[in-house]
């Protein structure tokens, strides 16, 4: 049975350590080792010379023990003089036999070892025995002349003739291309052993490429083997690069492909941001073949861009080249997205950049919602978020973008969401996961994801039914909603795109012409009879109280309340009218007065309305300069806006911020009923109870054609009453 044993963290640290410290030791141990073996020589050296050859024999005794003891590569060159001056040594001291035996031993180790210096007759009689009976040649001719000999793993020429000891050896002779030959012989005294025309075996064709720049990626048939890495490469390229006409320092090093079959081959050269090459031999043997250096061109485009707004960010294919408006000269050819993002919005084109290409980029940013999910009753074998962001392209108000597949795709796995989490039919009926997130939840991922992906909103696109593939239904949520807007769109049918692009742009009004009053039509009465005046209005300033009949408007008959308001359609404000009207006596009077501008207010239980569309629309308004009271309108609407999804919190705060006139119409008695709706939401009762009391005293109405606020109001306050904590 295995035990398994846990180290804390301070013992795998310290592990780590002792390791560390046991590598640099034994690097630390093998300078040590040469060091110490040169001392020892040097030593030897200088007994040597002082004729101490007791002394001489024991430096050298250790340094040939440590040598044989660890061969390393850098002490082994020592070994030959090493036994040449103890052998002397030796014989110095008249122990010939010893001596002889150190003579063999560095016949051995280096056959063509050569006595330096000068060398008594004795002893050079006793080298050219030992040589005699212990070394021999070797004779080679190899080809082809460029092959890799190695005699017993060390390398040597593959033609010429070298000495070597007798004995067991090994010979390996290999090149690309070519099959490898290894052949074990026995070197016998007094006769050369000769390889003589020993010619290795053709077996594939090789092909050497070198390329400016490197990096290449080299594909043959369609089969991609590999990328140049960087250069130089050999020195015999230098001519070949000159007739290229390409510096030799721009080359690549030599990529080798080996085994390409006889017959006709399309050989691409490939690298981001350059002109494709490409070339086409033909092999009719095998062979080496060696391509001139490749030289590719640049392959980029110019990009100009601008923007609506200052300060834009530009970014190309994700990664961020600076702020608008700039010029990128060097973007790659090849099919890219160009991207313009600010807090407020977002702005987005696909290009197909070509070689040499200007192109120019004018950028709308408006608030996006990106597409983060597609779902469906089977496989999709396609990205549907793709196809909604092309059939949307038209947009005027709001953006549809698809972020990168592997960004949506890991930001829902982040979040452990399903590709249906957001999954709704046309009448919003919540389709497989979707069922299963809570509101809160739904509101909580809208904004994290809107965020993560720099949007105001997210969509996801949806196939409800197997039977009819082409019908998708998109859902829309803005930053924090938890209620998502949907819109269908047939892909079979253009105008139902149309439809569905006009609804998604269609904008708001908030203000409309008036005359500062509120008129109804009454039965058996010859025009509109005036129930309320604003007194900071143009009609009360005129004269006109409630209880006078509406006749005339600029001579032309008013009939009825439709009649007027279709008249004051299309008004400026501060346009001149004359007006005819009765009193409640029946006495004609006539006023002269101006239109302006009233506040208008989006429905809180309106559901053709686009809320999520509207929300995002608000809120990038919001970030434009504008004067106190369309400030205060456009928040208002706001309000509403984020009480429709859900978000009473951020509602009460935007309606505290409004400031509107008391009087008939959308005004402040509007603005302290919705606080009153705020505030019971959350919990403030109290609050709610004063809010409504304010808006119980005023003649404003829920929305421009709505119920007064004071009928509303008051059935609020009687409720209150009845709720027993209320006593």
């Amino acid at each position: 049975m295995m035990r398994v044993h846990r180290v804390p963290q301070m013992h795998r640290a310290l592990a780590a350590l002792v390791i560390c410290l046991a590598f640099g030791a034994s690097v630390f141990a093998q300078a040590d080792q040469l060091s110490n073996v040169k001392g020892l020589v040097d030593q030897a050296r200088a007994a040597f010379d002082q004729l101490d050859y007791e002394n001489t024999i024991k430096s050298l005794d250790s340094a040939i023990g440590a040598i044989e003891a660890r061969p390393t590569p850098e002490a082994k060159p020592l070994l030959p003089q090493a036994y040449d001056m103890r052998a002397r040594a030796l014989f110095g001291l008249g122990k010939d036999n010893d001596g002889r035996a150190d003579f063999i031993s560095l016949a051995r180790v280096e056959p063509g070892y050569v006595l330096p210096g000068q060398v008594s007759p004795k002893i050079l009689a006793v080298w050219d025995e030992v040589l005699k009976a212990n070394v021999t040649e070797l004779r080679l001719t190899i080809l082809p002349a460029d092959a890799e000999v190695l005699l017993d793993g060390a390398r040597v020429p593959a033609n010429g003739t070298l000495p070597i000891a007798v004995g067991d050896h090994t010979l390996s002779v290999s090149r690309i291309g070519y099959r490898q030959v290894t052949q074990p012989f026995t070197a016998a005294a007094g006769a050369a052993t000769v390889v003589d025309s020993l010619v290795l075996e053709r077996t594939a064709t090789v092909f050497r490429f070198v390329t400016a720049p490197a990096g290449v990626e080299v594909v043959i048939d369609g089969i991609s083997h590999g990328r140049t890495s960087p250069g130089p490469p050999p020195p015999e390229y230098a001519e070949k690069a000159t007739r290229a006409g390409v510096p030799v320092a721009e080359l690549s090093a030599v990529l080798t492909v080996t085994d390409l079959p006889i017959g006709a081959h399309r050989i691409e050269f490939r690298k981001d941001c350059y002109v494709r090459a490409e070339a086409r031999p033909t092999v009719d043997r095998l062979d080496d073949f060696v391509l001139d250096p490749v030289k590719l061109e640049p392959a980029v485009a110019s990009v100009s861009v601008t923007s609506n707004q200052p300060g834009t960010l530009v970014l190309i294919d994700g990664l961020q080249r600076g702020v608008a408006p700039m010029t990128i000269n060097d973007v790659c050819e090849g099919p890219h997205v160009i991207e313009l993002k600010s807090q407020s919005g977002r702005y987005f084109q696909r290009v197909d950049a070509r070689t040499g290409a200007k192109i120019t980029i004018a950028g709308t940013l408006r608030p996006a919602f990106a597409l983060v999910s597609a779902s469906g009753p089977a496989a999709l074998n396609t990205d549907l978020r793709l196809t909604i962001e092309k059939q949307f392209q038209s947009l005027q108000s709001v953006t549809l973008f698809a972020p990168a597949a592997d960004e949506t795709a890991k930001a829902l796995s982040a979040e452990k969401l399903p590709a249906d989490w957001l999954a709704f039919d046309s009448n919003k009926r919540a389709l497989g996961a979707s069922a299963e997130v809570a509101a809160v939840m739904r509101g909580d991922l809208s904004q994290r994801l809107s965020r993560q992906f720099d949007a105001q909103g997210i969509a996801s696109v949806t196939v409800p039914s197997a039977a009819s593939r082409n019908r998708l239904v998109v859902s829309l949520l803005a930053a924090g909603s938890s209620d998502p807007d949907v819109i269908e769109l047939d892909l079979d049918s253009p105008d139902a795109t149309s439809l569905a692009v006009d609804r998604l742009d269609r904008g708001l009004s908030f203000f409309r012409p008036s005359l500062g009053m509120t008129a109804v039509d009454v039965a058996d009465m010859e025009g509109p009879v005036i129930v309320a005046v604003d007194p900071n209005g143009p009609m009360a300033k005129a004269g006109i109280q409630p209880g006078d009949v509406l006749l005339k408007a600029n001579s032309q008959p008013v009939p009825d309340s439709a009649v007027l308001i279709n008249l004051l359609a299309g008004r400026k404000a501060d346009e001149a009218l004359t007006l005819d009207l009765k009193d409640r006596a029946g006495a004609a009077k006539k006023a002269d007065t101006t239109v302006y501008m009233t506040p208008r207010l989006i429905g809180l239980n309106d559901q053709s309305l686009m809320v999520n569309k509207i929300l995002v629309d608000l809120r990038n308004r919001l970030q434009a300069q504008a004067d106190p009271v369309t400030d205060s309108v456009i928040r208002l609407n706001l309000a509403v806006a984020l009480a429709r999804v859900g978000n009473w919190s951020e509602a009460r705060l935007e309606l505290q911020r409004v400031k509107l006139n008391d009087g008939p119409g959308v005004g402040a008695g509007t603005v302290h009923y919705l606080l009153g709706l705020a505030a019971e939401r959350t919990g403030s009762l109290a609050e709610a109870e004063a809010a409504w009391r304010a808006a119980a005293g005023t003649t404003a109405l829920e929305t421009e054609d709505g119920l007064p606020v004071k009928d509303l109001a008051e059935a609020r306050l009687q409720g209150l009453q009845r709720r027993p904590s209320q006593h």
